[in-house]
């Protein structure tokens, strides 16, 4: 059986125009992706009706952590799952992961989460498992910001061949790849415009370093180069 890559993306209240960016790339590359939604939008009608998505939810307790509201983290959950309710995995923003809110998601319907992050450069072969709430872990070993602020920035080429048999799954967010993010002092810059799309534009990177837009682009020339398929995330939890 041959090796099998997984692109999944973190919609982070993107503006609708950098979200229908991301649409046109992934339709140019015709790859599958894993949405996962944080906030109701008309794209999600365009998601829905378009083969390559899968969508989970991507939900927020910040608020919570930080005192700045009474809601309860069941109320997150369910409000979520209110915008999207097809949802059958999940990964939390921020990574935030505990065992209460894993128990309570499965109650809901979810059956996978993706909160583990294990980059590449750990040397640890990801294996997906069974978690006793019920749910199933599963790893993945790249994100895009998290790249950004690695100091030796292992190649797509590393994580795609070098990996053996492990689970190879990607994170990426729409911000980034329209930003063609290098390093997180050009998403800073352009954060205060992060719902003015026009002003976005003057902030990408073009050719100014290796990106999370390059990054992408050359999974998809590796993949295609070395016969390696990009699998659909439904297929890990189904």
């Amino acid at each position: 059986m041959g090796k099998t890559v997984y692109i999944t993306m973190d919609i982070d209240w993107a503006d609708d125009g950098v979200l229908a960016d991301t649409v046109e790339l992934v339709n140019r590359l015709d790859i599958p992706v894993c949405m996962f939604v944080t906030h109701d939008t008309p794209m999600l009608t365009t998601f829905r009706k378009d083969p390559h998505f899968t969508l989970g939810i991507h939900p927020n307790f910040l608020p919570q952590i930080n005192g700045q509201t009474d809601k309860s983290y069941q109320q997150t959950l369910e409000e979520l799952l209110a915008v999207v309710p097809e949802a059958k995995v999940m990964r939390c923003h921020a990574l935030v992961d505990a065992t209460p809110i894993l128990i309570a998601a499965k109650k809901m319907g979810i059956r996978a989460d993706m909160n583990l992050f294990i980059p590449f450069s750990s040397g640890i072969p990801l294996q997906p498992f069974r978690h006793f709430s019920g749910l199933k872990r599963l790893p993945f070993f790249y994100e895009d910001d998290a790249w950004a602020l690695e100091a030796d920035h292992p190649s797509p080429e590393q994580h795609i061949l070098n990996t053996g048999s492990g689970l190879s799954i990607f994170n990426f967010h729409p911000i980034h790849l329209y930003l063609n993010t290098e390093n997180m002092e050009r998403y800073h810059r352009a954060k205060p415009y992060y719902h003015e799309f026009e002003k976005l534009a003057s902030f990408i990177n073009h050719g100014e370093g290796f990106g999370a837009r390059d990054f992408l682009l050359r999974i998809k020339e590796v993949a295609d180069q070395n016969n390696i398929t990009f699998g659909r995330a439904e297929e890990l939890w189904d």
